[in-house]
């Protein structure tokens, strides 16, 4: 929950920034301050759900639903994304 909120942050900043006025990125924000307070900021972001599944005593997982993610896949280490070509906005 923690990269979304940094990565939704970043992005509300940039337009605050530039006097952008924005509705739904603040909201989600808030919404991720409220996961990351309920669950811990390294929880995974599509458990934000739990959010309305406790308010309403669902569960919304579909049949059949793993009770929890795994991410079997092995780890390779990242690397840099160059961007070419970009225009100029100045």
């Amino acid at each position: 929950m923690d990269l979304v909120k940094k990565d939704v942050g970043l992005f509300q900043a940039i337009a605050e920034r530039n006097n952008v006025p924005l509705e739904i990125s603040p909201l989600i924000c808030q919404i991720f301050d409220d996961g990351i307070a309920r669950y811990g900021e390294r929880e995974l972001s599509p458990n934000i759900i739990r959010r309305l599944e406790d308010a309403t005593g669902l569960d919304i997982r579909a049949p059949g639903f793993p009770a929890e993610m795994t991410d079997d896949e092995p780890e390779v280490p990242g690397y840099e994304v160059v961007p070419t070509g970009l225009c100029s906005t100045a």
